[in-house]
């Protein structure tokens, strides 16, 4: 399936690296627009994927689990004219995709920045979107007020709900804890510290597994920390690829 993309080019080309931005559960590519200008401007050509049924991608409601979505993303830049290998930079469910990506086809991937990667997913989690999937998020998709909520949370609204549902039902298992990532590109780790779904103790363990690493940790920030220190968050972007030549 081909996904919607939005490919951004730099007023120069150089011969830095391209750039693929995956964004995570109930968002899209707008929340990389600070991220996209900032790496146009350093000479950075970036490709920004909205995930099935996200954004301005289709939901074919089909049963959707990692390789779907993995194919999904795959496919979608086949129809590119992207350079390989490519950074890959992705947030929540888009930093387990970059991490998938580099561990079964590694020549595609000079890089990835994993923000807020969920090393594995917190039971009372997962019991509690689902409680809101079947219970408050219909209702308040249907109030004229979700409107006036802020973007994340609008974006989360209008979200098709098996879309929603099918993350939750395929995505229990992931477990970078226990399981070693089988990369050798760089991998730049970041957390909130106090980020629910990707708890900063597991993000934590990961790095110290994982001898390619490296991690920033955002204090008092949760699991959405790009959103309001994206100065920071761009320098550590910039900051990394330019540390790859």
């Amino acid at each position: 399936m081909k996904l919607h993309y939005r490919e951004i080019l730099p007023e120069t080309r150089s011969s830095r690296p391209d750039v693929v931005l995956i964004h995570g559960t109930g968002s899209s590519s707008e929340m990389w627009d600070r991220q996209l200008e900032y790496l146009k401007t350093h000479g950075y050509r970036s490709f920004a994927i909205d995930l099935r049924g996200h954004g301005k991608s289709d939901e074919p409601l089909s049963h959707t689990d990692l390789e779907v979505h993995l194919n999904d993303v795959l496919e979608t830049l086949e129809t590119t004219d992207i350079s390989y290998p490519a950074v890959f930079v992705g947030h929540s469910l888009g930093a387990i995709l970059s991490i998938v990506i580099a561990e079964k086809f590694p020549e595609k991937v000079q890089r990835i920045f994993a923000a807020a990667l969920p090393g594995r997913v917190l039971k009372p989690m997962e019991l509690a979107f689902r409680w809101f999937l079947k219970g408050p998020f219909p209702k308040i998709k249907d109030m004229e007020f979700r409107n006036k909520l802020a973007w994340r949370e609008r974006t989360l609204l209008s979200t098709p709900v098996h879309t929603l549902q099918q993350i939750v039902d395929n995505f229990g298992d992931v477990n970078f804890v226990d399981k070693p990532i089988n990369v050798t590109c760089p991998v730049h780790l970041s957390v909130g510290r106090f980020d629910p779904v990707a708890p900063c103790i597991y993000v934590t363990h990961i790095h110290k597994r994982l001898p390619t690493s490296t991690l920033d940790i955002y204090e008092w920030s949760g699991h959405n920390f790009m959103d309001v220190q994206f100065d920071r968050f761009n320098q550590w972007l910039t900051t990394h690829m330019d540390d790859s030549k």
